[in-house]
């Protein structure tokens, strides 16, 4: 009789199979749990490289198993390449799955066991298993590629003004010192540049520019416009040092300056490529105190609004809501919480500050900030600022699940055709802005062409006289 070896043949797929991802910058942890109706456990666990082969390698071990879902922790911005990963997988296969991205808090592991990647991946497959995740924000590539612009123009924003701070301590130093010089005006940083460039005196300079009027020709009706601010200072010059410090200063003033421009243009070809998206920015903007660049930028943090199902959890998400303090059967309402997302929680604040000390234009959201104020100003006016900013919060949530702007005349007619053709002409930048813009890189340009700078400026101009082109063609 013939001896025929036995082999069991084993249906991976029959079971429900649930796969938990630990993300890390280098290595991706994972972990394949199912329980099946006998009550019996299978864990599979391996360690990938987070590149093309790991990741290859990764789906061989995890397609047989045919997994319902994967969850994976939001790990700031490493969980990206496994989520496009698995999207593209997903378009493929054939059979579907779920992919969650969860809150770290929601995934915490168990107390008192011992915590490594391959537990916590395994944490992560069985509580997906049970049913006690749920999905957090999903990886909209647009929306993160706008909050990464959004983000990098803050820090260019408050590298200006470091600059500017450094460029009035200097001045302060020689006692250079007039009240209200804005060096956000170019006419300002103008009168500096050639204020550098000899080393007479601020009045010698102002006598130069009065006799020769094709000096600062463009600047001289808001020079001489503003000249009882530089009288007191006629007599004081500056240093070599000085002139070289606060020249550097500029230069790089006007860099940043340019930069930032050259991102509020880059945000705009994004939002002019989806009608959209730039409709509900249109429609945030005409709530008083939003500028059109704080619209885009609520738009690019919170993403879609549906994953918000009430207004109060949209409200504690932007942090723009009191912790409750309870004692003794006592509720207390406590500061704003900070586990919240702080970029929304400034805009909304400054909005309200705008709001409440800027605003001219009368609108039912201005009553309400003055009734606020009445209010509350004998306690606390950060207290005023913080009901007024939950109230335009509020108001954002309303109008971004409406699709409808902003009505200053609440309960009166509003013309919303008239409102809905202007969202197609909204736009964060302008002629205007480009050519200011190119302009703030001659000087930079200059110190280029000393051999100080490598050509991304030139690049950096180029694209700005483009832009300029297209802008033309536009109109």
């Amino acid at each position: 009789m013939e001896d025929v070896e036995f082999k069991f043949l084993v249906e991976w797929t029959k079971p429900a199979f649930y796969c938990g991802l630990d993300v890390h910058k280098y290595e991706l942890a994972v972990a394949v749990y199912c329980k099946d109706d006998s009550e019996s456990e299978l864990l599979k666990t391996n360690v990938f490289s987070v590149d093309s082969t790991g990741l290859n390698q990764f789906w061989i071990f995890v397609s047989k198993f045919h997994p319902k879902g994967f969850a994976m922790e939001a790990t700031g911005i490493y969980h990206h390449v496994i989520y496009r990963f698995l999207v593209k997988k997903r378009a493929h296969c054939e059979w579907g799955f779920n992919i969650l991205v969860v809150n770290p808090a929601d995934a915490s592991g168990i107390p008192n066991r011992q915590k490594t990647d391959k537990i916590d991946a395994e944490n992560l497959a069985r509580y997906l298993a049970m049913g006690l995740l749920k999905s957090g924000k999903p990886v909209i590539e647009v929306i993160e590629d706008l909050k990464a612009i959004f983000r990098m123009a803050l820090r260019i924003e408050k590298d200006r003004t470091a600059l500017k701070n450094r460029i009035k301590k200097t001045l302060d130093r020689a006692g250079i010192r007039p009240k209200g010089m804005d060096l956000n005006l170019e006419w300002v940083r103008e009168l500096l540049h050639y204020f550098l460039e000899g080393e007479a005196n601020l009045g010698q300079v102002f006598n130069q520019i009065q006799e020769d009027l094709e000096l600062l020709k463009s600047h001289r009706h808001k020079i001489f416009k503003n000249v009882s601010k530089f009288i007191p200072y006629f007599d004081f010059s500056l240093s070599p040092a000085q002139r070289s410090m606060i020249r550097q200063d500029l230069v790089e003033l006007g860099f940043k300056t340019a930069r930032k421009r050259l991102l509020a243009v880059e945000v705009d070809q994004l939002i002019f490529e989806r009608p959209a998206l730039r409709q509900h920015a249109f429609n945030l903007s005409t709530i008083p105190g939003i500028s059109p660049f704080s619209a885009v930028w609520i738009l690019a943090e919170i993403g879609n609004i549906h994953q918000f199902h009430s207004v109060k959890s949209f409200l504690s998400y932007c942090g723009c809501s009191p912790r409750i303090v309870s004692s003794a059967g006592k509720i207390y309402s406590a500061h704003l919480s900070r586990h919240s997302n702080s970029y929304l929680r400034t805009i909304f604040y400054n909005a309200a500050v705008v709001l409440c000390n800027l605003e001219k234009k009368e609108s039912v959201l201005k009553e309400y900030a003055r009734q606020v104020i009445n209010r509350k100003r004998s306690v606390s006016m950060t207290l005023v600022y913080c009901i007024v900013a939950a109230k335009i919060a509020r108001i954002v949530h309303a109008l971004l699940r409406t699709s409808a702007p902003f009505n200053p005349r609440h309960g009166c007619d509003v013309d919303k055709r008239y409102l809905k053709d202007k969202g197609t002409e909204f736009s964060l930048t302008s002629k205007n802005l480009i050519r200011k813009a190119r302009n703030s890189l001659k000087r930079v340009k200059d110190v280029q062409e000393l051999g100080l700078l490598g050509d991304h400026v030139s690049i950096l101009a180029e694209q700005l006289d483009l832009l300029l082109q297209r802008k033309k063609i536009c109109e």
